[in-house]
This record gives structure tokens, sequence and C-alpha cells, in this order.
């Protein structure tokens, strides 16, 4: 089976294993393969791919330089994680740059033909907004998401996908999965992808083999 993690801060606990690698571009130490790498694949599975953006909560806009460079390099596979987030926005300011950074991480991902790993805590509508004025062609990810059935069905209805680690709503999963906008992460938690295959497919009430063949088919969608 192939295992794919669609939002990690850490190579895969098994090497032959497919993750995205979100990059922390404030770290001065990048890591290996980031710079001179190529995207992974089932066929190169010793290679990691890698995601870059500016995290909400850090809504930098001096980065925005390195997230332009860096984007097109073939190691990277998605912008992101970049995003709204109310709760950690200080001030309406903080919001506001929030906003702009998004934007900004939209349009980049349309440029480059890459999608988009989004983190989004509290500003659905924003996002929605966004989404709906800028009609953007590359798909967009909802990582972790912890939301209810209804929003699932709002966000899976406006295009997107909604990927889920360890803590998710039963009924938002399955929406996720009947509406075939369904991917697993281990976001930064010390833990095997693989855990997070058996948690899913014992929810849902499927093989783990069906999960498998149908997030790696969801996965080869996106990361192209």
């Amino acid at each position: 089976m192939i295992y794919c993690d669609i939002h990690s801060h850490q190579p895969p606990v098994h090497p032959e294993d497919i993750a995205i690698i979100s990059v922390d571009l404030r770290n001065p130490h990048l890591p290996s393969g980031f710079l001179s790498g190529d995207r992974q694949s089932p066929s190169s599975p010793a290679l990691n791919s890698f995601a870059v953006g500016i995290h909400p909560w850090q809504p930098d806009p001096h980065l925005m330089d390195k997230v332009r460079e860096y984007a097109v390099m073939p190691s990277v596979a998605a912008i992101g994680e970049t995003g709204l987030d109310k709760m950690t926005a200080k001030d309406e300011n903080t919001f506001r740059l929030q906003q702009e950074l998004f934007a900004a991480h939209t349009r980049l991902a349309e440029e480059v033909g890459k999608p988009l790993i989004i983190h989004c805590v509290r500003a659905w509508d924003e996002l929605l907004h966004v989404r709906k004025t800028l009609k953007p062609s590359m798909p967009w990810i909802i990582h972790g998401f912890r939301g209810n059935e209804i929003l699932a069905g709002q966000l899976i209805n406006a295009g997107l996908y909604l990927s889920f680690g360890t803590n998710y709503r039963p009924n938002a999963l399955k929406a996720a999965w009947e509406k075939k906008r369904l991917l697993a992460e281990t976001d930064d938690e010390n833990i095997d992808i693989r855990d997070i295959y058996k948690l899913i497919s014992k929810e849902l009430n499927i093989p783990e083999e069906h999960l498998s063949e149908a997030i790696e088919t969801f996965f080869n969608l996106i990361i192209q």
C-alpha cells in the first residue's frame, strides 16, 4: 500500500511513504533535499517533497520574496501552509495582513501551478470570499480540518479538499469521503501516517487498502 501525507512538519517514519513537508522559512537550516531534490513519487520514494509559505501565526511580509523564490523549485510540490486565523490575530491590522498574505499566496499558487495548503480558524466566510473573488484553478486543501459536517459540506461544495489528522468530527470525515475530497496528514504531531490511515479506515468502516487506493488517487490529482 502507498501512504500519502499531504501536510507534515517532519519526514515520514517510513522512507517509502510520501509526505509533503512544510518548510519553516524562518529557520536558517533548510531540510535535507529541499534545495536539490525533485518531487517525490512512488517511483522515487527516497525523495521528499516540500511546501513553502507564510503561516498566519507569523504573518511576516518580508518572507514573501523567499516564498516566491522557492515556489518554482522542483522539490516544492505545494504552496503553504498559509491562511487566516482570527484566534491568533491580535487586532484588525494583523488580520488584514493575514488576508493580504493569503491573497498573495493564492495568486502565487496559480502562477506556479501548484496546490494551496490552508490553515483556517474562525475565518471561513473570509476564505470563501477570497475563493469566490479570485476563482482559482489550482486545488485548495484545508489541513487539519476539525469542523462539523455542515461546514465540511460548504467547503466541499466550493471545491475544496479536506485533510484529517488525529482530531476530527466523524460526520465531517464521512462527508469528505463520500464526496471524494478526503486526504490525511500528520501535521506537527510525532505520529506515523499509517496510524492515521488505520484510524480513518476504522471510523469509515472500510478496508485500509481501499482507503489507501482512494487517497493515492486524490493525492495524484492534486500533486502533479
